[in-house]
């Protein structure tokens, strides 16, 4: 896809070798690459369009992909992954995401992300999971979670495991809009703007 001032030009290629040649003459500002070209599932193929798209916006599509798909598939320079499931009005979210240099994942994969994120803080940090504070005045102040409450603590903890508020509200047996309650104040205090920002700021933490 080319942009120019208002118009929008969008160019169909058929195969990854015609990719390769348009990439190294043109520039793109999105490029949306089916999955089920020959090839395309080819790491090395997936690299080597990731390195020439230069600022261009990566999307894989035409394929369901598992939430490890998803996770592996950003790693590799795409922006979104969007299976030939998704409707019109979930499309356009997407392209509206990516449009503004955002990354779009879907429902099954933050819980994917979370959890490896939490996974790579237990690895780096493995001492972390065998420190306890022995005085309660200075871990209080020296502990950013100490502004929380037992029950705000408790759902952090479950979130930064990659559950989801369902999943919350039933492990803890309170509603989900309480849950949702929660989440907010938990935000503000530790000036967090979503989900995977606690899930970060709880593994070098907590």
């Amino acid at each position: 896809m080319k942009v120019s001032g208002s118009k929008v030009t969008v160019r169909m290629i058929g195969s990854i070798a015609a990719l390769f040649d348009f990439l190294s003459a043109n520039s793109a500002k999105l490029i949306v690459l089916d999955m089920n070209l020959p090839g395309a599932r080819n790491s090395e193929v997936l690299k080597k369009i990731a390195s020439m798209k230069d600022q261009a916006r990566l999307i894989f599509g035409g394929i369901s992909f598992t939430p490890a798909a998803e996770l592996a598939s950003l790693a590799i320079g795409a922006v979104a992954c969007c299976p030939p499931t998704l409707g019109e009005s979930e499309c356009r979210k997407i392209l509206s995401v990516v449009s503004k240099k955002g990354v779009w994942l879907s429902s099954a994969g933050i819980p994917a992300l979370m959890a490896r994120l939490h996974e790579s803080a237990v690895h780096t940090n493995p001492e972390s999971q065998k420190n306890e504070e022995t005085d309660s005045f200075t871990a209080a102040e020296t502990n950013p979670l100490s502004c929380l409450t037992r029950r705000e603590l408790e759902i952090a903890r479950l979130v930064n495991k990659g559950c989801s508020n369902k999943a919350v509200a039933k492990e803890l047996d309170i509603a989900e809009r309480t849950v949702k309650a929660h989440l907010s104040s938990i935000f503000e205090k530790l000036d967090v703007k979503d989900r995977l920002q606690l899930v970060v700021f709880m593994s070098g933490h907590d």
